[in-house]
């Protein structure tokens, strides 16, 4: 008999285990005993070499260093055919290590951490083979080597060397150019040739062992953004204030914080005594905040703490990874402990984490090879065992990950069953840990472009290189899964409010009570606020405040010129004689009027019996114009309602719209994002790729959902008449705090966001979810066009204006294509 759900995990956790047991081999390195050819340094003095090293401050956290480096070797070279074989060739690495080898690195280790955009070209020409060589790094290390070039970062200044490989010390240096990227250079020895503004520095025919060497001082926004990330001794300190420590977490207590507040104030806002669900739901949104606040804290200040105590201690070893591994593991218990109303999956999901942290531990203290410790390399059968600890253990993060955003956002409904959710995550997981295993492949040949796998140090490096990123993998995936935690946390907004409003107890409530708005305008500021970072150091706090400034703005002024806002019967607002009125009436009113409207333009004045009939209809216009507040016609009402009943309705329909018509820009912002130019190539590296990528996807598709929500709850309260025209104002609440985050950024020569594509992309989405609610308002008279276009001139009125104003939104995704198809994104810091 085959039990109920069983028959979908199963096979999943088949091939899940020999996903474990496979990838492992996958990657052993062969090694052959191969004798090193000799380079024939005699053979290469007449070798013509350039090199260039360009610094790029300005549009970067990080100072990026550019190496460029051309080599024209003799035909009769020993190894210069060798140079036109396949990358993967022994001999060809051979002998480009000959040419580009780094001095730094040594002759035992030949890891090489510089990044290649673009492949090395050689060409031959009878005469002479030419060799095209460029290499890119990024300043976060105290020493780097780049190209012929190796960088040092000392408290005081930076120093740039050339350091060419013994084989071309001899070679004819044609031209040395470094050029410091406006920065000003302090010394410079040998005296240089030529220059321009002391930032561009060039020598001709260098002297063997006459090497340049330049040191000047680093703009101060790079220089800090190297300092507030930077273990290492001089700026140890500052590490605790910078963006992977107190600026990372204060996002989470900022968030946490005024979620608290809110749902305070909600639960004041509610008529008597809390009914059993409402305080449920209120107090899941206080532990879900103070969870957030927590898991902010633990995980940006942990490892702080961690370093604090080993120095306290004087531990020998470093035994961050296994902090790591009892965060993720807190992490996922946490989350499906809050998610998850099942004790059957509570008590399996406590047990496997208790077995998998026993195991680390024992590992730990009796040294074991089977997981990946601090002082001992894994063996061969615990890359398997490794691999499977890892799925297990991103199994339940993930698991915790799903109950959790279920519950949020399921408050009062059906939720999920474990049958779904526990393959779910487990793909999820196996999904996570295949892209690492993948990103290391990818990383290993970079890192190891020019060794020959016969070297007998090659296997020795591939085991210490494994090990070490199976060691840091649970440090790699942590801050992604909890961006991942935190771009949910707003949604609970959504699921408390499925449950507390006050429009259920006051029917005359046509908009959210000040405390509901004072939640959404919460929920639109931690979900869309810039998340900038300035001098290495949180500016969140500026850019949350305006966003919540521009969306009270944006409220205040709905709230003194909207159409159900104007007051009406006893000074009350007119909407809250709408809202107790029938829907159908109002649309019958509405058509009513633009009907008479219709058969008097129509009309003329040749005969009295025209006239008349104009008189008439004169007289039903006026008097239809005059039962309501000055300014307001019966056209305006079913703009100003909205296509639901309710504000709720109204919400649920914006969101709803929102996510499904925001589904190409967050294909086409993804594709600029992590796709287009070099960004690809570093992610395709990275351990946790697979996390950001669905943090990037989640992110946009969360912020069109939040935008369309905050759109449709405030519908009735924001500026305009019509659904295009209240977007606006949504895209203004955005762009404020956008364009300010970037207008900082761009003075301070700091990393620049896609300013124009993203407000393009967002405007687009908010403007095509206007107009589809104004058409969902008219949806019953539908069945009296032909088409939609028909439908849409007639329910606008069409006149000038408006025809001027959907010409500028499609302006506007013309703009979004366009921005977002020519440009060309800064690689992202790895």
């Amino acid at each position: 008999m085959i039990r109920h759900g069983c028959s979908v995990q199963r096979p999943l956790l088949v091939l899940s285990l020999l996903l474990c047991l496979v990838l492992p081999t996958l990657g052993r390195a062969d090694a052959a005993e191969r004798d090193s050819p000799s380079c024939r340094a005699d053979q290469l003095k007449k070798a013509k070499v350039t090199a260039l090293a360009e610094f790029e401050h300005r549009g970067n956290d990080y100072s990026m260093l550019t190496s460029t480096m051309d080599v024209s070797v003799p035909a009769g070279w020993a190894h210069a055919s060798e140079l036109l074989l396949d990358a993967h060739s022994p001999v060809y690495r051979s002998a480009l290590a000959c040419l580009v080898s780094k001095p730094a690195l040594g002759q035992d280790d030949f890891r090489d951490s510089e990044w290649r955009f673009k492949p090395v070209a050689v060409k031959a020409d009878g005469q002479w083979v030419k060799v095209h060589y460029e290499a890119s790094t990024w300043v976060q290390s105290a020493f780097s080597a780049v190209g012929p070039w190796e960088l040092t970062v000392t408290k005081d200044d930076w120093r740039i060397t050339l350091t060419p490989s013994s084989s071309l010390k001899s070679a004819n240096w044609e031209s040395v150019q470094v050029n410091l990227g406006g920065q000003g250079a302090l010394t410079a020895t040998p005296p240089p040739a030529f220059g321009e503004g002391g930032t561009n520095l060039s020598w001709r025919h260098k002297q063997p062992g006459q090497d340049p060497e330049v040191t000047f001082r680093p703009p101060a926004v790079q220089q800090w953004n190297f300092i507030t990330t930077s273990l290492e001794a001089p700026w140890g300190a500052w590490e605790t204030w910078g963006a992977f420590s107190a600026s990372g977490a204060f996002w989470y207590v900022a968030s946490g914080a005024l979620l608290l507040v809110a749902a305070r104030r909600l639960k004041r806002s509610l008529a008597g005594k809390t009914m059993p669900e409402e305080a449920r739901a209120l107090r899941f949104l206080r532990w879900w905040s103070i969870l957030l606040i927590f898991l902010g804290l633990l995980v940006y200040l942990g490892d702080n703490l961690y370093r604090l105590l080993a120095r306290l201690m004087a531990w020998e070893f470093d035994y961050s990874s296994t902090l790591s591994v009892f965060s993720l593991a807190f992490l996922g218990l946490a989350l499906c402990l809050l998610g998850s109303w099942s004790k059957p999956l509570r008590v399996s999901v406590s047990v496997l984490l208790a077995v998998i942290l026993g195991w680390y531990v024992v590992s730990e203290v009796f040294d074991f090879t089977l997981l990946p410790t601090a002082d001992h390399e894994l063996s061969t059968p615990g890359w398997t065992v490794a691999a499977l600890a890892c799925c297990a253990l991103m199994s339940v993060c993930w698991l915790g990950v799903i109950a959790a955003g279920q519950r949020i956002l399921l408050i009062r409904e059906t939720r999920i069953p474990p049958r779904l959710m526990v393959p779910a995550a487990i793909t999820a997981a196996m999904v996570t840990v295949l892209w690492s295993y993948l990103a290391f492949e990818r990383y290993w040949d970079r890192i190891s472009w020019l060794a020959d796998p016969g070297r007998p140090e090659f296997q020795t490096l591939w085991n210490q290189t494994f090990d070490a990123w199976w060691w840091s993998f649970p440090d790699s995936v942590l801050v992604p899964l909890l961006v991942i935690v935190g771009i949910l946390a707003p949604l609970a907004v959504l699921g408390v409010l499925r449950v507390c409003r006050v429009e259920q107890y006051e029917k005359s409530a046509f908009t959210p009570a000040p405390a509901e708005q004072f939640l959404l305008v919460v929920l639109f500021a931690i979900t869309l606020a810039p998340v900038g970072n300035h001098y290495g150091l949180s500016a969140y706090a500026f850019t949350l405040l305006l966003c919540m400034c521009t969306a009270w703005g944006v409220l205040a002024l709905g709230s003194s010129v909207s159409v159900l806002e104007r007051p009406f019967t006893d000074k009350a607002p007119l909407g809250m004689t709408i809202s107790q009125t029938e829907r159908a009436d109002v649309l019958r009113l509405a058509r009513r009027f633009r009907e008479l409207q219709a058969r008097l333009s129509h009309l003329g004045t040749a005969n009295a019996a025209e006239r008349a009939e104009r008189e008439s209809l004169e007289a039903e216009i006026d008097r239809l114009d005059q039962s309501l507040p000055a300014g307001v016609r019966p056209v305006d009402l079913p703009f100003a309602c909205g296509p639901m009943s309710t504000w709720w309705g109204n919400a649920r329909r914006g969101a709803v719209i929102a996510s499904l018509v925001g589904l190409p820009a967050t294909g086409l912002l993804y594709w600029t994002y992590a796709v287009k130019g070099d960004s690809w190539t570093v992610n395709a590296e990275d351990s946790a790729g697979f996390l950001w990528i669905t943090v990037t996807v989640l992110f946009w598709q969360i912020a069109w959902i939040v935008a369309g929500f905050f759109l449709g709850a405030l519908w009735r309260d924001l500026p305009g008449r019509h659904g295009p025209t209240k977007a606006l104002f949504v895209t203004l609440a955005f762009a404020i705090p956008e364009a300010a985050d970037f207008l900082v950024a761009q003075a301070l020569g700091e990393s620049v966001p896609h300013l124009i594509g993203e407000i393009a992309a967002f405007g687009s989405v908010m403007t095509c979810t206007g107009l589809v609610m104004d058409l969902q308002t008219f949806q019953n008279e539908r069945r009296y066009w032909a088409t939609n276009a028909g439908m849409v001139a007639y329910i606008y009125q069409m006149r000038f204006a408006s025809v001027a104003f959907f010409v500028a939104q499609l302006l506007a995704l013309a703009t979004l294509w366009k921005t977002l198809s020519e440009v060309t994104p800064t690689s992202p810091t790895p």
